[in-house]
């Protein structure tokens, strides 16, 4: 090892500090949301990522569990189920029933801390937005395909 060979490896250390990193890239998520951040952050919790597999059971089925959750006195767990039923709801592209399970998820646990995902939901107009930007997720993704007409 020469001298000068020092200084080589210093020199470089110092061009990697003054480095920028690269530029962030944005999720799908944050590109159909686009500057509404309220709207990315709750449907980040809320859209499933693997639909099909929770699309199954139905929402139907949530909706028993989180009743019977509900008569033991596990409000968490009826919480969680409505929740699971509100997504696959949101995922189906049905806004009413979408609004009352989250309505129902709010009531069963009052204690939750992502509460403004509910909030959120209660408003027609959130919904909307919510419902739209889901529908576009889930066709880019290729996990929705949007439906023919038949002649």
């Amino acid at each position: 090892m020469t001298p000068l060979d020092i200084f080589r490896k210093k020199e470089r250390k110092e061009k990697k500090i003054m480095e920028a990193p690269p530029p962030k890239q944005k999720i799908l998520l944050e590109e159909l949301c686009g500057s509404d951040k309220e709207l990315c952050e709750v449907l980040n919790r809320t859209i499933l990522l693997n639909p099909e597999a929770a699309v199954k059971q139905g929402t139907d089925a949530y909706v028993e569990k989180a009743h019977g959750y509900e008569k033991a006195g596990d409000h968490v767990k009826a919480r969680i189920a409505y929740e699971a039923a509100a997504e696959i709801s949101l995922f189906e592209g049905n806004m009413a029933q979408t609004q009352r399970f989250f309505k129902k998820a709010s009531e069963a646990d009052s204690d939750y801390p992502y509460r403004k995902v509910f909030d959120f939901f209660s408003k027609k107009e959130n919904a909307e937005r919510a419902l739209a930007v889901t529908r576009e997720f889930y066709v880019k993704t290729g996990r929705l395909v949007e439906k023919k007409e038949e002649s």
